[in-house]
């Protein structure tokens, strides 16, 4: 089966059973428009626009996909339909080339091939149709593909049969469109292999299934509705949520209700409703599954059926009752702890890496578990210094030194151990800032002094740098223009000055001025009164904040305005119960060279090239990119690009402080601020971006930001009844176009292979 679309802008993939190819290749409106295009003067200058505006009006086929998830004409979303599409173009005369293709069959027989016989080689090589395509000087060929064949091979197999040697190697993509031609541009159709109606048994989609259910156990054609099978009274204990026995879930609810010794005589329908009243949620509000999961507690089977009609009866939450998340997690963190699901690793089990000499400095008077936290609180700063260094990102798009930082530790844990060394690095800014500030005010002075004369003093544009972050929009707009694309540089060292900020109603703009900062783009505002700064410039703009986890939450509120992930947090030890982390003073020589360095950096300039730190960071982002696909995690891929631009601009540093050579310090330093962002990213906002990206159900898992390879966790040869029962684990949707979706991916990434119909080995 294959998918068709009104046009490539108009409508969504449908079906296409040969009812409707018959109806669509015989329309008047397709003959018309591929008579427009023949008709058409190849020497005009217009022929190639006129064209392709004549094209555009043509129905589509979708060759390569069967259905796609949403009903999106998008590649990540396409169903394979078992075939494959070549291209062969710059045929001038399609027709003739088509019978020289088939002279070349009766070439290789003893006698000339009839009909019949042609027809019958196609055939046998899987080929179902040969059409001209709409320019009418091409040929497109529908072949199937074998069992565990690419689209790749399969286009190459089919060439070498028809003894093509030149083709479009590059059409492979699953939602590659075709457009229709009239019935007379098609040179042989086989429909019976075009449009049969007989899915791939392993991309077959299944209903929606409870975690529970063991898909082999359900019919393709069953209701989703209906009830579960019966099971024995032996099997219960095989019933599980999210990997979790509902014997578990259950025991621990009833410690919960004071009920963990069971119910006594006069109290069981009470406890049996509490209990079915919470289970309701995870048992799909499924009346057979609750009378297998809950303890009788010497009740009759209708007295049960009539409580638990009762409690699915009750009004229903949008989400888990707090209850049953706690004791989920509860579960969970036992279930961990026996060799459950393993966490993703955490940003404290990344070692650092050789440090550049600045940074080794810095960090030399640290306890060792505070320079991860130093490194990051440094960036923006060295940053700030760095201002007048401009380079190119992966995609060709300038970029400067722009750094968010956040660093989030308990209260009187110690967060202020950063203000002398970064005290030390902004020397040269605070030095410039002091003559700055004294512009200004000799400006303001002389201002107060003419008041009311007609000879009002020049406005020096005096630019402070750094500010804090307590700084009205119209200041800090005035002071990004005076600044003429040197960065600033905001220091709050208690996140609540700007939770407040919110409060009195700024904090939108900032918010906004902050986002834009991270890709320096443009903002701008315009009053009609005078008063006010009216400007439209770039914004460079880095921010270093400290705060506690709470203050931290409030700030970051809104996950969906971007800037959570845009920032590079840092998350100090807890210093609970312990002895007081100690920070020696540097020694004078350590001083003067730290300020010796971040001279150094602010006399540097120019753009910077180094393709050796293009090429870390695209491997580390194509790893990254395997491993979402290989979790299925929407959070994943996302967060994974914004780590990846920070950890090259970080990179981009080090190769300043290595004296602008590309050394092992540069490659492992931008890997590892990669690296050591996408994780406390993950850790943080993971669950919570998954959520609003997916929708998914994955509200309360043991351990946040759990990203785990659900390949990995797979054996080396699986099932798809495996997959559906290591998601709903997970908490991951479990329905059949969801399955489909991620085995094809990983299908079309060259990790697994199929077996049988439903039975896949990893590679």
């Amino acid at each position: 089966m294959i998918t068709y679309q009104l046009s490539v802008t108009q409508g969504f993939p449908l079906p296409c059973t040969e009812d409707i190819w018959n109806e669509i290749i015989d329309r008047p409106a397709v003959k018309n428009i591929c008579d427009q295009i023949a008709a058409l003067d190849p020497e005009a200058p217009d022929f190639n626009d006129r064209k392709q505006a004549l094209k555009r009006r043509l129905p589509i086929i979708i060759p390569h996909a069967r259905a796609f998830v949403n009903n999106k004409r998008v590649s990540a979303d396409a169903i394979p339909s078992g075939l494959a599409m070549l291209d062969v173009d710059h045929v001038d005369n399609p027709r003739d080339w088509w019978n020289n293709i088939i002279s070349s069959f009766s070439a290789k027989s003893a006698s000339p091939l009839s009909d019949e016989l042609v027809a019958s080689s196609l055939r046998r090589h899987g080929i179902v149709l040969v059409a001209i395509t709409a320019s009418g000087h091409g040929i497109r060929i529908i072949g199937e593909r074998l069992e565990r064949e690419s689209i790749e091979a399969a286009q190459l197999r089919m060439a070498t049969a028809l003894n093509i040697t030149e083709y479009d190697a590059v059409t492979k993509d699953l939602a590659r469109a075709s457009y229709v031609v009239p019935r007379d541009y098609i040179l042989w159709i086989y429909a019976a292999g075009l449009f049969s109606e007989e899915d791939r048994p392993d991309l077959r989609e299944l209903p929606a299934l409870p975690p529970h259910v063991d898909p082999s156990s359900v019919s393709p054609e069953s209701n989703s509705g209906t009830s579960l099978p019966f099971r024995e009274e032996s099997e219960v204990g095989s019933l599980s949520y999210r990997g979790i026995p509902y014997a578990d879930i259950v025991q621990q609810l009833m410690l919960s209700i004071g009920a963990a010794d069971g119910a006594e005589q006069g109290e069981r329908n009470t406890v049996y409703f509490t209990l079915a009243n919470y289970m309701r949620y995870i048992c799909d509000f499924n009346v057979d599954l609750l009378l297998q999961v809950l303890p009788t507690f010497g009740l009759s089977e209708p007295e049960r059926r009539q409580v638990i009609a009762s409690a699915i009866g009750r009004p229903r939450k949008g989400y888990l009752p707090t209850v049953l998340q706690s004791a989920i997690a509860i579960c969970e963190r036992e279930c961990s702890a026996l060799g459950g699901i393993p966490p993703m690793a955490k940003s404290t089990d990344l070692a650092l890496p050789e440090l550049p000499r600045l940074l080794k400095l810095v960090c030399r008077r640290l306890p060792e578990d505070y320079r991860p936290a130093m490194v990051i609180a440094s960036l923006p700063i060295l940053g700030t210094l760095a201002t007048r260094i401009r380079f190119e990102y992966l995609d060709r798009q300038e970029q400067s030194l722009s750094f968010f930082s956040c660093i989030t530790a308990p209260a009187a844990s110690g967060k202020s151990f950063i203000r002398k060394p970064l005290d030390l690095l902004l020397t040269p800014i605070n030095e410039q800032d002091a003559i700055e500030r004294e512009k200004e005010q000799a400006y303001k002075d002389k201002l107060r002094a003419s008041k009311n004369s007609k000879n009002q003093p020049e406005d020096p544009h005096a630019c402070p740098r750094n500010n804090g972050v307590a700084i009205s929009i119209a200041k800090l707009l005035q002071l990004l223009t005076y600044a003429e694309g040197k960065h600033l540089i905001g220091i709050g060292e208690e996140m609540d000055t700007l939770v407040k900020s919110e409060r009195a109603g700024v904090w939108s703009q900032k918010s906004d001025i902050y986002r834009l900062a991270f890709d320096n783009a443009e903002y701008g505002q315009a009053y009609m009164s005078d008063a006010s700064f009216n400007a439209h410039i770039k914004v460079y703009y880095n921010l270093l904040l400290t705060g506690t986890p709470n203050s931290m939450k409030r700030f970051f509120k809104d996950l969906e305005n971007g800037l959570a992930t845009r920032v590079c947090f840092a998350q100090l030890p807890d210093t609970s119960f312990t002895e007081i982390p100690v920070f020696a003073p540097y020694t004078e020589a350590e001083r003067a060279e730290i300020i010796r360095w971040a001279r150094q950096l602010d006399a540097e300039q120019g753009t910077i090239v180094c393709p050796q730190l293009s090429q870390t960071i695209a491997n580390w982002l194509e790893a990254k990119r395997q491993q979402a696909i290989d979790a299925d995690s929407h959070a994943m891929d996302t967060l994974r690009r914004r780590a990846g631009v920070i950890g090259f601009r970080a990179g981009m540093l080090c190769y300043l402080l290595e004296n602008r050579k590309f050394t092992k310090t540069v490659g492992q330093f931008a890997e590892w601020v990669a690296e050591y962002v996408f994780r406390n990213q993950m850790e943080l906002w993971g669950d919570q971006l998954e959520q609003e990206l997916t929708g998914a159900l994955d509200i309360f898992s043991g351990e946040r930001g759990s990203a785990t390879s659900l390949l990995e966790l797979l054996p080396a040869e699986f099932s798809n009844a495996d997959l559906i029962k290591l998601r709903a684990r997970k908490g991951q949707s479990v329905k059949g176009s969801a399955i489909s979706m991620v085995l094809n991916r990983w299908r079309g990434n060259g990790k697994i292979e199929k077996l049988s119909d439903t039975k896949w080995k990893k590679l």
